[in-house]
């Protein structure tokens, strides 16, 4: 088994991951798979002409100055990191139907809860960086802050 880093368009390291076999995964459309090789790649580190350089900041807390991102960024982005497929982020862009993967962290949600959170994913055209649903997401996907963050970052810059 292997450690590879994850790199979208931009050369930012957007995961890392195991493999036994790196052909046996292909990655997301418009990334990239980097071995590690003994390096650690942070998750917002960047990989450029094969040079690795980490993240300018490695806190916990969400960066006061991400804001928001649109519907289409926001699915586009899941996409784009192999979370859930093109087809089904054309389908939450286009009726509001709500992914496989999102519906079954709403599904885990408090009952209470569940009904909001639905509205939310269904009809927003604008999803907030502070809103505690996103951070109920980033938590079911294993996320860290910086992650979540990076995640928002490399979403506005589609």
């Amino acid at each position: 088994m292997s450690i590879y880093a994850v790199a979208d368009q931009a050369g930012v390291i957007i995961n890392r991951i195991i493999l036994d076999n790196p052909n046996d995964w292909s990655a997301p459309e418009g990334c990239v798979l980097v071995k590690e090789n003994g390096s650690t790649f942070d998750i917002g580190g960047k990989f450029v002409d094969g040079t690795y350089s980490p993240p300018a900041s490695s806190g916990t807390r969400p960066d006061a100055s991400i804001g928001s991102i649109s519907d289409r960024q926001f699915f586009q982005q899941l996409a784009a990191q192999g979370i859930i497929t093109q087809a089904e982020a054309l389908a939450a862009v286009k009726t509001g139907t709500i992914p496989a993967t999102l519906q079954a962290i709403v599904n885990a949600l408090p009952p209470d809860q569940q009904f909001p959170a639905q509205m939310l994913l269904s009809g927003a055209t604008v999803f907030e960086r502070k809103h505690p649903l996103t951070s109920a997401v980033g938590s079911a996907y294993g996320w860290s802050s910086v992650q979540v963050d990076q995640f928002f970052i490399s979403a506005g810059a589609l």
